[in-house]
């Protein structure tokens, strides 16, 4: 979070493409409409992809409550109350767009992984307007990580795609049967990433996908063909009980090596129309999005805004507002809050009128209450 925003948004974009298989792959194995549509959210802050916490309901009385490991709650209350936090209605003439749920249905899950591999990561992300995917849960598998930003080495990925149907597969893999499902496999290209696409039920299209990992053809099929409904649900064990008008949470990102190292991140956004020439107007079934503002909150065990800044009391606790004086950080704000037990809250966001009192107040009105994360590591 030292970084500027486009920068930040030229990393995530590097990242995914190091993660995902080439331009000509990603047609062959990703729904049909992915190939047409240019990812609107690409605020990566961290994470190569954004995901699950909506935006909730307003609190009686906002504070910033911290729930401990062991299920004490700590509850402070901030300097000045707060107002009913803002809905995530978009800005007049934007398209609207769904947050993403508190909760989200599983759905599936592989009951068989390579040995020495183990879940680490789940994003979800709610769906952009007109872009096709729909919401998207993804679950990662890898062989270790750590307490910050988890998205390097090794892993092998689940994604649920809802809201597609078998049409939308593209059919440029080899074909393969599936438990009974049409499927197709895209081998490795000297890169060490390969995926397996297919349909098991309505509306929904799986995709488990290998980066930076030599598996043979046989284990990433056992592995698919290993996947069976999951009726779980999965959540974050923290929430935005405020964010300023027109601001959404279009994903979040849980990770860590165990149940009691867990860091979960928020990609927030405030949406504006984009302008078209009349030629792509035409060529669009629906109005794009892009935003005019973004934000990321990150819970964790460590930070990455820097060092030093203005100390302040936020809900009570302490907090500090770093501030970058170099050219590309100018723009960013930033404010890390000291929650205690050597966890730490760290808001960065930037564009649409954001202030310093806006994160203040949003951290102010989150709550942290860890819980459901037994699948950390296993």
């Amino acid at each position: 979070m030292t970084r500027d925003i486009e920068e930040l948004i030229r990393a995530a974009q590097e990242l995914r493409a190091d993660q995902a298989p080439p331009a000509e792959r990603v047609r062959a194995a990703l729904p049909r409409r992915t190939a047409q549509v240019k990812k609107q959210r690409r605020y990566g802050l961290g994470g190569a992809i954004v995901a699950a916490a909506a935006v909730t309901a307003a609190i009686a009385v906002p504070s910033l409550a911290v729930r401990d490991d062991i299920g004490v709650a700590a509850t402070v209350q901030p300097a000045a109350p707060g107002t009913a936090p803002a809905t995530a209605s978009s800005s007049p003439g934007v398209p609207a767009q769904e947050p993403v749920a508190t909760e989200v249905d599983l759905g599936f899950k592989p009951t068989w992984v390579p040995p020495g591999f183990a879940e680490h990561i789940r994003t979800a992300s709610a769906a952009d307007p007109g872009n096709g995917f729909g919401p998207v849960l993804r679950r990662v598998w890898k062989k270790s990580v750590g307490i910050g930003d988890p998205w390097t080495g090794a892993e092998l990925s689940l994604s649920v795609f809802s809201g597609m149907t078998g049409a939308d597969v593209d059919r440029s893999g080899q074909p393969i049967d599936v438990s009974g499902a049409q499927g197709y496999y895209s081998p490795a290209q000297n890169d060490r990433k390969s995926s397996v696409i297919w349909h098991p039920a309505q509306n929904t299209v799986l995709m488990l996908s290998a980066s930076k990992l030599d598996i043979s053809k046989n284990d990433l099929l056992r592995m698919a063909r290993s996947v069976r409904p999951d009726t779980g649900v999965t959540g974050v064990p923290a929430r935005l009980n405020w964010l300023p008008d027109g601001w959404i949470t279009t994903g979040t990102t849980v990770s860590g090596p165990s149940p009691s190292q867990w860091r979960a991140e928020f990609s927030t956004v405030k949406n504006q129309v984009v302008t078209y020439s009349e030629k792509q107007r035409k060529e669009m079934k629906e109005g794009r999005v892009q935003p005019a503002g973004q934000l990321s909150v990150v819970v964790g065990l460590t930070t990455d805004a820097p060092p030093g800044g203005t100390e302040l009391t936020v809900g009570g606790r302490p907090a500090r507002i770093p501030v970058r004086s170099d050219e590309a950080g100018r723009g960013l704000l930033h404010l890390v809050v000291d929650l205690g037990g050597g966890r730490l809250l760290t808001l960065v966001g930037s564009g649409a009128g954001l202030t310093v009192d806006d994160l203040r107040r949003i951290a102010e009105q989150t709550l942290v209450e860890p819980a459901g994360l037994d699948w950390l590591g296993r």
